[in-house]
Parts: C-alpha cells; structure tokens; sequence
C-alpha cells in the first residue's frame, strides 16, 4: 500500500478538524493508502510548547490587536523567513524525524504552514521523497503559506479567490485547486430528519432557532457578554448556546440561564452533533473560523459574525458580507440591534439564503481523494 501522511499543527481547532476530516474519509474510500494522522505539536521542544502557550493566551485575553499587527507584519517575504525558522528549530528533533522517516510517506497533506515548512525541509535533505498538498484553511491566503511556494505540489483553496491570491503571489496556477475546504460528508450525508432533531433538543420548531457558538478551548469568556445579551431580550426564539470544553463559560452560562428562567435557551458542552442543530438553525452566531464558516457554506446557514482574532478570521468575515452570506458586526448594541432587525425583517434572513442556495454542494473531500491517486 502507499502511505499518506495527514499533518496539522494545534493553533486553533480548524486545522485539526480538516486534517481529522481528510484522514478519516481517506482510511475509509480509498484502498490503495495506508494513512497516518499526526499533530506536530506534540513533538514539539521548549521553544514549540512556549509558542502555543502564547497563542492560547492570545485566544484567551483576546489581544485581537497585538494578533492583527503580527498578522499583517508577517505578510512579507522577509519577515516570514522567522516563520520558517521558528517552525524548524520548534519542532525539527530527532523524535519527529524518527516518526516521519521510517514511515516514509509517498505523499503528505497539511493543514497548517508549519507542518508543511517540515516536509519542505525534509524533502530538502533527502530525508524523505514526498509530494505535498496543502490545505489553506481560511478564505485568504498570506506569506506564511506560500514561502516556500516552488517546493509544493499542491494546494487546496476555498474558492477562486484565494487561487487568484495565491497566483498573484507568484503560485504556479496549475498547482492550485479551488475545491473549497473539506468537510466531514459522512455525517453530512447521513443527517437525521428535522423532526428527530427538534425532539432531541426539546424544540417544537414553531419559531426560529438561533445557533450560537460561545465556546473556546483556552477559557475565553470573550463571548459571555453577547450571550447574557441575548438572554435578557427574552425573545420568541429558540438559541442553543455551545460552549466547547470551556468549563467556566458552561458554568456561568447555566447560571445566568436558571437566574432568568430563560426556557428557550439550552446551554451545551462540547457537542458531537453540531452539524445536526445547523440543520434546524435559521441563523449561526459564531466568530469567524474557517471551518466554521465552510460548515454553515454548505449546510447553507446564514451567519452573525462576531469579532474573532483578527488576522485571517477577519478576512473570512470580509468575504461572508461580502457575499452577503452573512453579516459582521462588533460590540453588543450592535448584535442585538441585529438580532432584532432579523426578527422583525424576514427579508433579511430570505436574501441570505437566497445567496447561499446558489452554491454548490461541497465535495472537496472526494476531489481531494481523486487527486492523491493522481499525484502518486
């Protein structure tokens, strides 16, 4: 059998959730591979372990304004050449050369820069002979991607946007391929019915249900405010809040929701079953990940944009207004100002979905696995 090597690294939860996605339909659909999932991170030495503690605290405290400089300062062939030196001296030991060699993979995909600075780096020493797909995991491409452009073989983008970015970053157009980004389809193709969805949530489904995604897994309680503010308007709606494995946010969330009554709201942990609320929401409310965004694309949910972490989730709330798939807003009169124009302007909500109905239904995985037959 071939082998196919899926890496990510841990700096948010969408890139493991794509790398997861691909790696799972791929061990499942196609025969011909042997697959391997790995999470650079976890070979990281010091210098690696400071590096997501930094990038945890960031997420916590919210330093959007610290992120958003390092962001666009790094979006240069210069200064990206600390990216790739950073990733090699953080995670280029002897444990992850050991893994890597001696699995020897005919091809690796990646869903994040500095597992693919890695392969880059090996292929250079001949540790291994590999071709490389990487998956850009938002709706704009930067630097930090494409430093080592002429050493890819691939990349999977969202749409052709980002493929005339990364063309205008001097990427070889034949290497690109706009697939959008990959999702998990078997759940997707095996939803349950509305009416078991509804039952399961304790929902009649008489009014409309808003889904808000308030949790983060390094303890921010930055969403808290919007949540409370929804709350204490007492609307004729059903919202289901999911905190993730945020513990305190779960905590003061119940707390706030049995203080007033709220009985429309329901206050969940992490959830396995994300995809089946999406099918009964009428509106997502999340900050701006782009796996996040790519599920509500293709199960085709409107979408509230709350302020994330800058940098590239504030280019894919760019693109989600500007397609009018959604709308971006900051501070919490402005989201309830919002929330109650929705309510009390279905148009809104019916030129939204209208946009969203046009697109097609997302098949990036099976692409994905087409093309790995081809390269190898």
């Amino acid at each position: 059998m071939k082998r196919l090597l899926v890496l990510y690294a841990r700096y948010g939860s969408g890139h493991k959730s794509i790398a997861e996605y691909v790696a799972n339909y791929i061990k499942e659909n196609n025969d011909k591979f042997e697959v391997k999932l790995l999470d650079i991170t976890d070979y990281g030495n010091f210098l690696g372990r400071c590096g997501i503690k930094v990038f945890d605290f960031v997420g916590k405290h919210r330093s959007e304004f610290l992120f958003n400089i390092g962001y666009e300062l790094m979006d240069h062939k210069i200064s990206t050449l600390g990216h790739n030196y950073f990733a090699k001296k953080s995670y280029d030991n002897k444990r992850l050369r050991e893994v890597i060699i001696d699995y020897n993979p005919q091809i690796v995909i990646s869903s994040h820069f500095y597992a693919s600075n890695i392969i880059t780096l090996y292929n250079k020493l001949g540790l291994i002979n590999s071709k490389l797909l990487t998956i850009i995991t938002d709706y704009r491409t930067h630097e930090c991607w494409t430093k080592n452009r002429s050493l890819e073989d691939g990349y999977i983008v969202g749409n052709d946007l980002v493929k005339k970015e990364l063309i205008e970053r001097g990427v070889d157009a034949k290497k690109i391929y706009a697939y959008g980004l990959p999702l998990n389809i078997k759940v997707i193709n095996n939803l349950d019915s509305k009416k078991d969805i509804y039952k399961r949530y304790n929902i009649k489904g008489n009014r409309k249900v808003f889904l808000f995604f308030g949790g983060s897994s390094v303890g921010s309680l930055y969403y808290y405010d919007y949540f409370k503010a929804l709350v204490k308007m007492d609307l004729d709606v059903d919202v289901i809040f999911i905190c993730g494995k945020n513990t305190k946010l779960k905590d003061k969330c119940d707390r706030l929701v049995k203080k007033y009554n709220a009985k429309n709201i329901r206050v969940l942990g992490y959830s396995n079953d994300v995809l089946n609320i999406m099918k009964i929401s009428d509106v997502v409310i999340s900050k701006p990940g782009g796996a996040t965004v790519t599920e509500c694309l293709e199960m085709k949910v409107p979408m509230i944009l709350l302020p994330g972490l800058g940098g590239q989730e504030r280019y894919n709330a760019k693109f989600m207004s500007r397609k009018k798939y959604g709308v971006s807003l900051r501070g919490v009169r402005r989201f309830k100002r919002m929330v109650t124009k929705i309510l009390n302007n279905p148009s809104i909500l019916l030129k939204m979905n209208k946009n969203l109905e046009k697109l097609d239904n997302n098949d990036a995985i099976v692409k994905i696995n087409n093309l790995i037959n081809k390269l190898v």
